[in-house]
């Protein structure tokens, strides 16, 4: 054999033993082309699944209880850009309230200490502490477990994108690798920019950096321990790297299987976001819906949108896991940018969520039809006197008894009906359970035809308890202005 094959033969020999040794590293560590998904993460859930519904609460507006941590000096009612006085013994206090209401988790905005008029919990100063506006640890622990006790899970808003501008990390030379360098987003398709710039002049941390890595892996499962709480909201994910949330997913979901991930994704595209759900996170908010939704019940709404959207949910691997919602903290109230008949179109978009394949999100005072422009002014004090005579806190607690109840809203499977640009329709059923949600989008009188061919099943509004049957495999309906009808077969 000449010399030159024999050292062939050895180089060839080395190289391919390293490479079955790389492959062996773990049975959880898979190889991805785009170096985003090192881990192979259990994404199914946890605790979740689309039996839930979750409320929203912003700690600082919701309920004020102790009046004790009412005392700094950026804490005033009268300005929409301060602390209110919220608290976590507020949350407490008004645990059978939110248990009344038939959801069965909470969301609690960050708890982390903020810098002054921090009231919203995302400009964070200490990662390790409670902000003294909203309590203390051992407040926090106590929520947990008085929800606990009522079957309500609890979600922590959690942040890892930025720190407050006041950051003591800024003044300190240990830290000046943890930041990326100062630099706005100029463009919003660019993903390294998404990743490396400032959002709102927000110091935009390097997860790149092993020790800014390990730091928040260990501080959110220090949370875990120290509280017992079920799952993360994740905020602003599609401004971190996709391969930090990997290994966060990872080494979280080792741990404690059955926690679960919301991950923040604003974005219209179901497949941009389907892209997060894989490298861990167990759902995402469902913007692609959220604005379609937004587009359909609302003045001059259409329902293509919402049905193009619908259409669009095909890219997602686990819908039904992603959480869908009307209102958030970050934009205007549907009922206060529908204008008129808002609480029509908000009884028709709170329907939607609870009859469509998903996690309901209930972004707090929705349920009694509060008002609220662009941020701050849908953040306002949860108008509690509202609650004693509220027909939309009737009608949204029917709902939600309506979807406990019925395995086919919540777990069934979905078929799209007839629909024009005017009015929706669509089924939900699981074995004979059936169920057909009908919308009429304009404030006249609408006939309306859905095909049924094959179903001799005879129907009931739920709601009013008339009957409908079908005739030559057609259901003929002449609908009331803005009317919703939510038929069964059961």
């Amino acid at each position: 054999m000449s010399k030159k094959l024999v050292i062939f033969l050895v180089i060839f020999t080395l190289v391919f033993s390293v490479g079955c040794q790389n492959q062996n590293v773990t049975n959880k560590q898979i190889s991805d082309s785009s170096n985003e998904i090192k881990y192979e993460v259990q994404n199914d859930g946890g605790a979740f699944s689309s039996k839930d519904i979750i409320y929203f609460i912003m700690t600082d507006r919701f309920y004020d209880k102790d009046k004790e941590n009412n005392d700094f000096p950026d804490v005033n009612k009268d300005d929409p850009k301060a602390y209110h006085g919220g608290d976590l013994k507020g949350i407490i206090e008004k645990l059978d309230y939110i248990k009344s209401l038939g959801v069965t988790a909470i969301w609690i905005t960050p708890v982390c200490k903020n810098q002054y008029g921090g009231y919203h919990g995302y400009w964070i100063t200490d990662f390790y502490k409670v902000d003294p506006h909203l309590g203390t640890l051992s407040d926090l622990k106590e929520l947990v477990q008085e929800a606990h006790k009522r079957n309500i899970k609890v979600i922590l808003d959690y942040v890892v994108n930025h720190t407050g501008n006041k950051s003591p990390w800024l003044n300190d030379e240990k830290y000046k690798d943890w930041f990326h360098p100062k630099k706005n987003i100029s463009n919003w398709n660019d993903q390294k920019q998404l990743e490396e710039g400032w959002i709102f002049g927000l110091p935009d941390l390097n997860q790149n950096n092993p020790e800014v890595k390990k730091y928040f892996i260990d501080n959110a499962i220090w949370w875990i321990e120290q509280t017992g709480i079920d799952g993360m909201r994740l905020d602003t994910v599609k401004h971190v790297p996709k391969d930090f949330w990997n290994e966060f997913a990872y080494n979280i979901k080792s741990k404690y299987p059955n926690f679960s991930l919301l991950g923040e994704v604003w974005n219209d595209n179901p497949r941009y976001l389907e892209q997060y759900h894989k490298i861990g996170i167990d759902s995402l908010t469902n913007y692609p819906l959220y604005n379609g939704l937004r587009k359909t019940f609302t003045r001059f709404g259409k329902a293509n949108s919402l049905v193009n959207a619908i259409k669009m949910q095909s890219a997602f691997t686990n819908p039904e896991l992603n959480g869908i919602f009307v209102d958030n903290h970050d934009n205007k109230r549907l009922i206060t940018e529908a204008k008129e008949y808002g609480e029509a179109y908000l009884k028709q978009a709170l329907t939607f969520i609870m009859t469509y394949p998903g996690i309901p999100i209930i972004y707090y005072g929705t349920e009694i039809a509060m008002e609220g422009g662009d941020d701050p002014d849908n953040r306002r004090d949860m108008e509690w006197d509202k609650i004693g005579n509220s027909e939309m806190l009737n009608y949204f607690k029917m709902l939600t008894h309506i979807r406990n109840s019925n395995e086919a809203l919540y777990n069934g499977e979905f078929e799209l009906l007839n629909y024009d640009s005017y009015f929706l329709s669509y089924m939900r059923k699981k074995g004979n359970s059936k169920f057909i949600v009908i919308y009429n989008l304009q404030n006249k009188e609408k006939n309306i035809t859905i095909n049924l061919k094959d179903d001799s099943s005879k129907y009931t509004d739920v709601l009013s308890s008339k009957t409908y049957n079908i005739e030559n495999g057609n259901l003929n309906i002449t609908m009331k202005p803005l009317e919703v009808i939510i038929l069964t077969s059961n």
